[in-house]
């Protein structure tokens, strides 16, 4: 009887933390990322990555700052164009910013601005804003080379951190997501496809014909018929990319996404309409991580399950973490049973809209969650950090 109290109390203790969702501001206005700052078909390599001796908080904030040479002709005075449309807020001898849509200040620098540059200039993607410096016309360490990075801004020229190129920033579509580690991304190579009327990745060509060849699509997954209607979903993340690109992802008649932080358990909101949610929209996600989806009114959708299943190592952290199930379907005691220090663990059905709940000492009554099927998203709570490897 005194288990099955503790059982009980663990399970409220759960759901009234959940019910609070702490929810911090957070959101950016378009999926897609940035195409790279020079014409399209000219190819380019990253020749001193993030985190490096002169990338990081302790050289101008700026540890997500890029270094670029080209690859398939000399760099010296390769034409440099704009990556997003905005407007020219700061510009001297050797380069300039462009201020996008979201309030973020792009800086290239080691660059010869042309001649019609100035301070409110209206630019688009694909118009030319200068050429690259060759060695000798400006201090570029000696290597030609675009330092291109994206700041947070309050105007006036002023330059706060910078933002990793994820989400909607994600540099001609890949993102180069952040982690504390020296020289990262070094040697990533880049094709450009910078031009007018550029479209991002992904996206629908202009002009597309239907005399174009058909492209293979992957199979279609069959929302069920009775599908809940509107309101909370959790969404398994099934491969490593940003908040703002798991958004644009799922395709689906989301209004927001809600991420779990463990440590802090709190949540944080990324609302593509709400520009102020813009630090949340560049945040990494993980293969096998889970977070929540606000499915708009009167629409029914609910998750696809991932292509096939796969092998992944999470870190959980002392408490409740928001996880995904990336394996075959499996009884929840199989799923599970390589989890150190489980305490418990309790899952949201958005058909019943209730919980469910199971733990590995827990009476048959109390232990409603039988099995985890590919994809499906479940809160674990354990008693000491650790890392968890899904088996496949």
């Amino acid at each position: 009887m005194q288990s099955l109290r503790r059982c009980l109390l663990l399970l409220i203790v759960g759901l009234v933390g959940l019910a609070g969702l702490a929810m911090l501001p957070g959101g950016v206005s378009a999926e897609g990322g940035v195409p790279f700052p020079a014409p399209a078909g000219t190819t380019w390599s990253v020749v001193a990555g993030y985190n490096t001796g002169t990338h990081g908080d302790h050289d101008g904030g700026d540890p997500h700052a890029l270094d670029f040479v080209r690859t398939d002709a000399p760099t010296d005075w390769t034409p440099v164009l704009a990556p997003v449309d905005g407007v020219i807020t700061w510009f001297d001898f050797n380069g300039l910013t462009i201020v996008d849509a979201n309030g973020y200040a792009h800086l290239l620098v080691h660059i010869d601005p042309d001649e019609h540059i100035r301070r409110s200039l209206t630019v688009t993607i694909g118009d030319q804003v200068g050429r690259v410096f060759p060695v000798g016309y400006d201090v570029n360490g000696g290597v030609a080379h675009i330092h291109y990075a994206i700041h947070n801004t309050r105007g006036g020229g002023y330059l706060g951190r910078t933002i990793p190129f994820t989400g909607t920033y994600a540099l001609e579509g890949r993102d180069l997501l952040w982690q504390d580690e020296y020289n990262l991304h070094a040697d990533v190579q880049f094709t450009s496809t910078n031009g007018p009327n550029w479209t991002a990745p992904g996206s629908t060509t202009p002009g597309a014909t239907d005399e174009e060849p058909a492209v293979e699509s992957e199979p279609t997954w069959t929302l069920p018929a009775d599908a809940p209607i509107g309101g909370w979903r959790t969404v398994g993340v099934s491969r490593r990319t940003s908040v703002a690109g798991l958004f644009a992802s799922l395709e689906a008649p989301l209004s927001e996404i809600a991420v779990h932080h463990a440590v802090g358990n709190v949540y944080y909101r990324f609302d593509p309409a709400d520009p102020a949610s813009a630090d949340v929209a560049v945040r990494s996600v993980q293969p096998g991580q889970a977070v929540w989806a606000r499915v708009l009114p009167d629409t029914r959708w609910l998750p696809a399950p991932p292509s096939e299943p796969q092998q992944v190592t999470l870190r959980l952290y002392r408490g409740t973490n928001l996880v995904s199930w990336q394996g075959p379907d499996r009884s929840v005691t199989q799923a599970l049973g390589n989890v150190g220090h489980l305490s418990h663990a309790y899952q949201y059905d958005p058909y019943q809209q209730t919980w469910r709940f199971w733990s590995p000492d827990g009476p048959d009554f109390l232990n409603t969650i039988t099995t985890l099927r590919s994809g499906d998203a479940i809160y674990i709570a354990v008693r000491v950090g650790s890392t968890w490897t899904q088996l496949p």
